[in-house]
Formats: structure tokens, C-alpha cells, sequence
């Protein structure tokens, strides 16, 4: 089904559980209502108006037929303001007293609301309506000063009521007419019933970058959009009460607040369930993407129980205590903003055991050694949002890479292909950044390996190791790991503003045979003082020189260092440089001191 029909669905579902508008109507401002004798004629103009807490009265707050209405005239179904419902407005005269009177174009307003009426009662049965029908075609504006001496209710909203019934607008004869009523039907796309046709779709607010008074979903604005002389909805005819079902759901999913909703680099990604424990569902899923909510006093809201949650789901071993049904369908939408319209970046309808198996995959693909995953020790699952910051300049979000967060995102909810400009985007940081600052956003070297591993397993169906491998032979692998014991090798040695990593990371896993004979020499310096500086720095000089001749030894030696490496080459680089480097300050503090023998020290 349509991303539309879904959000139909949904609306229907919650609607009443969730006090969501129903189509059609609107909560307004009403103080009069006017009460009818069966022939038409107005019985009686009575005041709804109430004193708040401070004494003055205030109309009251009534669920009423909606009116789009802006500058030009249109009526009110069953309902308006007394300038359309009773032909009367407030004026003044000379002297400036307040009276019932009419403004410029009262007349036209009136007689939109008694022609109005008098069309869409013709054929009505209900006793109700037909007294409104007889009303409208019998009623003169003078009356109102004959039944109402209460100036300060003029332009205050009126409703209509027969004897002591309900309101009109209330009646189920009205409400049918409500959902016939409109200018021509047409089938709808959505439903598939004929109906009027919604021309204007109602604003979705809540998109991150999208302008504040809202975007439209759906929208044909200008010629260039139309065909076979339509314009606006009739282009794609969704009707009005679908519309109006659609947006109202799409609101409340993206309102602040609700739990279904975030945001992923430029795109907002909203989601919702159809099935047994909705709830339930949708809160799995955004802890599985953002991480459990913190609440101190439930011990079951960690990161260890979410990823055991998930991971039962995934392999369908769900322990019988648990709530949530794997066939639960789940719905995830993402939006981005388009000018005065909305985006859809993605939209993947699938079961929560679906969703499950793809996170549990996505995380498996981003497992690295030492993980950068950690939070007070314990493991944790990545999250897209997160890694997405790495990427931009200055860690700021209006830097993430275009469409990347939607393409992301869809990689991980469908387990398809992870974007090609992920790989390139973390290759781009690594090289203009020379080294992140470590100690301000934790190991930024260890999530960059990752997101890197995750490509290369899954778009490039390649062998990356997930731990730190003496025993590969694949060249840029090597070459990494040799940079690694260079770098680490000049910073035991003395510690400087910009070393061998700023100045030549990007070179190195760019054009290794131009740069390596370089490095070649000034590690041999930095080993030479390393030696001479005895004690500590003589261990780390014999820790890097070990790992040096090791991996010399696992090159090949009859061919020459590649003159260029590609992208995916560069990114087996970085990650043996992150394994190579992390294993060195890993067992640097366990290192014993039968590791510095006599021609070490030399």
C-alpha cells in the first residue's frame, strides 16, 4: 500500500483513541445559537457565552464544520459568524454607539450562506435541516433586534439547534451531508470511493528544515506540475476527507513529543505500527535506532537488554514473556524539505522481525576491535545519528553530507547497500582532519574504522578483519599498520604539533610508493632516539620496531609499493592504522621490561 493509504489507515485506528480531529471539522470560538421552530422561523437568539476566571465572558470552544476561508466570501456549513448566518454586524453610529448593522459586503456574505444552505438542503428528509432549509429562505436581518438585545454578541460564531435537540451541525443527516458536500467528486486515489476532491492538502508541520508554518506533501502549485487543464489536487485526486485523515496522522506522528519521530542527518524519519502492541513495537524500534530511554528506576533500560531484545527478535527465539509479535507491521517514512514541499527520501513497510534481522545486521557490520562502542564499560549498538557527525566539518549537523542521512537510513532498515558517499565521506575527514580531537568526542578513529568496515563487508563483499590481523596479507592492510608503528614510534619518541599523521595520513594511503620512503627515514631517526633515550622509550621503540620488521617481512618484497591506492584500498589502510595504533597503547602498559634486552639499548 501507498504511503498515503497507510496514514489513512492509521488515522482511522487512533483517531478516537487519540482525540484526534475528526475530517472536516475544527474547534472554534461560538457564543450564539439560534434556536428554530419546526416552519423555520427563529424562535429564539440565545447567548453560549461564559464568564472565565476573571469574570468576562468568553464564547465557548465547539467541534464545528471547518472553513477554509481567507479574504474572499465563503460560507460556513451549519455554522458561521452572524455577518454570514444572520445578514448583521457590529457597526456604529455618529456618535459611536455600537449597533447591529452591516458592513461593506455583509449582504454577499449573508446571501453565500442562505443560497449555500438552501442548495445542499434541497433534498434533505431530517426535520432539523429542513427548518434550517425554511430559515435560510424566510429570515431577514431586522429580526435579530427583535429577538436579541445583546449587542456585544454580534460577530460572535452561531450554531443552529430545532427546539431542545442537538445542534445541527451534530446531527448524523448533517455529518453525511458534511462528507458529500464539496465542489464536484472524482474517485480517490486513496480510498477508491468518489468523493469531493481535497484541491489544497492540509500543511505537515514538524520536518526538520522545513518551513515553520508548514510544507505540503502533495501539491501542484504551478503549471509546469499540471496536465489536461487540472489544477491543484485535481492533478492526483485525493479526497477531501482522505486529505484531511493523512495530514492530521502525519502531524501527530511528527509532533514534538510523540516517540515517533527523528531525525537522521537532513532527513526526519517518522514510524508507526499496524498490528497487536503497536506500542510496544515503535518503542523497540526507536530505542534500537536512538538507544533506550534513560529512566534510572528500570533496570531492564539498557543497552545489553535492548541488543538481546532485538537480536530474539531477529532469530525468532522471543522468550513467551515478551509482548511483542515479530509479524507486528511496521511503517517507516522519511521526509526532507524541498522548498515550500516535502521529500520523501524513503518509505519501507515491513514486520518488526524484518526490521530486527536488518539493525542486528547493521550492527554485526560495524563491530570493530577495540570497539568504540562503550559506555561505561559495557557495549553498546551503534547509532546512524551519531556516526553521521563524524563526517561533517566541525561536527555540526547542517554539514552532513546531502541525502546521506535518508540513504543511510535505508541501508539499514532494508539491508541493502550502504551509500557510496559514505566511504568517501569518512575517507574525506580522515584526510582533511589529519587527527580528531580524541579527548572532546571519544574515538572518533574507532567509529570512522567501523563505518568503513561496514561498507566494505557489505557493498564489497570483502574480507576486513574485524580485530587487529598479524597474519594478512593484503597490502594497504599492511600498509596501515606499518603508518600505525611509524606514527606510534615519532610519539613516544617527542610529542609534536603536527606529526606524522596530520601532515601525511591522506598522502600515505593515497600514494604510498611516493610517501613511504620518507616516513622510512624519519622513523629510523625516531627509533635511533627512542634507543638512546633508555628505559620506557627504549620499550617502545623495541614494540615498534618489532612490529615494523614483522610487517616489512609480510610484504611483498619482489614488487615495488603501489603508486596509488583506490578508495576501498584506502579504507583497509585506515583500518589497520586504527588496529595497528589501537594495539600499542593497548598492551603498552603491560608490556614487561624483558622486552629491552642489551642490543636494544645500544
Amino acid at each position: 500500500m501507498t504511503v498515503l493509504q497507510e496514514l489513512v489507515g492509521l488515522y482511522d485506528r487512533r483517531a478516537g483513541q487519540e482525540n484526534w480531529p475528526q475530517p472536516g471539522f475544527s474547534t472554534e470560538n461560538v457564543g450564539i445559537e439560534v434556536v428554530l421552530e419546526a416552519d423555520g422561523q427563529g424562535a429564539a437568539i440565545r447567548s453560549l457565552m461564559a464568564p472565565d476566571a476573571k469574570g468576562k465572558l468568553q464564547p465557548r470552544r465547539m467541534v464545528v464544520p471547518a472553513i477554509e476561508r481567507t479574504s474572499g466570501i465563503a460560507a460556513g456549513l451549519f455554522w458561521d459568524k452572524t455577518a454570514y448566518s444572520l445578514g448583521v454586524t457590529a457597526t456604529e453610529d455618529d456618535d459611536g454607539v455600537r449597533l447591529a448593522g452591516q458592513g461593506k459586503r455583509t449582504e454577499k456574505e449573508h446571501q453565500a450562506f442562505r443560497q449555500t444552505h438552501i442548495d445542499l438542503l434541497a433534498d434533505a428528509q431530517d426535520p432539523a435541516l429542513q427548518a434550517l432549509r425554511a430559515f435560510c429562505e424566510t429570515w431577514t436581518p431586522e429580526r435579530f433586534s427583535e429577538l436579541c438585545d445583546d449587542i456585544e454578541l454580534l460577530d460572535q460564531g452561531v450554531v443552529f439547534r430545532l427546539g431542545s435537540g442537538e445542534f445541527l451541525h451534530d446531527l448524523p443527516a448533517a455529518e453525511e451531508l458534511l462528507k458529500q458536500s464539496g465542489n464536484g467528486g472524482a474517485m480517490c486515489l486513496v480510498t477508491g470511493k468518489t468523493a469531493p476532491v481535497a484541491r489544497t492538502h492540509i500543511k505537515i508541520k514538524g520536518v526538520a528544515g522545513a518551513q515553520s508554518s508548514g510544507a505540503a506533501l502533495v501539491s501542484f502549485n504551478s503549471s509546469a506540475y499540471e496536465s489536461h487543464h487540472k489544477s491543484q489536487g485535481d492533478n492526483a485526486p485525493v479526497s477531501e476527507s482522505a486529505a484531511f485523515a493523512y495530514g492530521t496522522a502525519l502531524n501527530a506522528l511528527l509532533d514534538k513529543g510523540s516517540g515517533n519521530n527523528l531525525r537522521i542527518g537532513d532527513a526526519t524519519v517518522v514510524f508507526w505500527a499496524s498490528g497487536s502492541d503497536e506500542a510496544a513495537a515503535e518503542n523497540l524500534l526507536l530505542e534500537a535506532l536512538t538507544g533506550p530511554s534513560a529512566d534510572e528506576t528500570d533496570p531492564t533500560r539498557d543497552e545489553g537488554v535492548l541488543r538481546d531484545r532485538l537480536s530474539a527478535v531477529a532469530q525468532g527465539k522471543q522468550p513467551s514473556s515478551e509482548a511483542l509479535d515479530p509479524s507486528t507491521r511496521l511503517f517507516v517514512l522519511g521526509l526532507a524539505p524541498n522548498a515550500g514541499r516535502l521529500s520523501v527520501r524513503f518509505w519501507y513497510p515491513g514486520t518488526l522481525d524484518d526490521f530486527a534481522c536488518h539493525i542486528v545486521r547493521f550492527w554485526e557490520d560495524c563491530v570493530i576491535e577495540p570497539s568504540p562502542f562503550l559506555r561505561n564499560g559495557a557495549r553498546v549498538p551503534p547509532r546512524p545519528w551519531a556516526l553521521l557527525y563524524d563526517l561533517a566539518a566541525r561536527r555540526d549537523a547542517a554539514n552532513i553530507p546531502s541525502n546521506l542521512g535518508g540513504d543511510l537510513m535505508r541501508a539499514i532498515l532494508t539491508g541493502g547497500r550502504f551509500p557510496a558517499t559514505l566511504l568517501a565521506g569518512v575517507m574525506g575527514r580522515i584526510r582533511v582532519e589529519g587527527e580528531p580531537d580524541r579527548g572532546q568526542h571519544g574515538n572518533v578513529d574507532g567509529r570512522r574504522a567501523a563505518m568503513i568496515r561496514a561498507v566494505l563487508t557489505r557493498n564489497h563483499s570483502q574480507e576486513v578483519p574485524m580485530a587487529l590481523d598479524e597474519d594478512a596479507t593484503d597490502v594497504a592492510y599492511l600498509l596501515g599498520r606499518l603508518f600505525g608503528a611509524y606514527v606510534y614510534a615519532e610519539r613516544s619518541f617527542q610529542e609534536r604539533n603536527a606529526g606524522l599523521r596530520q601532515k601525511y595520513i591522506a598522502a600515505a594511503s593515497a600514494t604510498p610508493a611516493r610517501v613511504f620512503p620518507v616516513l622510512m627515514r624519519g622513523y629510523e631517526h625516531n627509533l635511533d632516539g627512542l634507543r638512546k633515550a633508555g628505559g620506557q622509550k627504549a620499550g617502545s621503540g623495541v614494540r615498534a620496531d618489532r612490529a615494523v620488521s614483522t610487517i616489512l617481512a609480510a610484504l611483498p618484497g619482489a614488487n615495488p609499493l603501489p603508486p596509488n591506492l583506490a578508495l576501498d584500498e584506502q579504507g583497509r589502510f585506515f583500518v589497520g592504522f586504527y588496529h595497528q595504533t589501537a594495539y600499542f597503547y593497548t598492551k603498552a602498559a603491560d608490556a614487561p621490561d624483558s622486552l629491552i634486552d642489551a642490543e636494544d639499548t645500544e
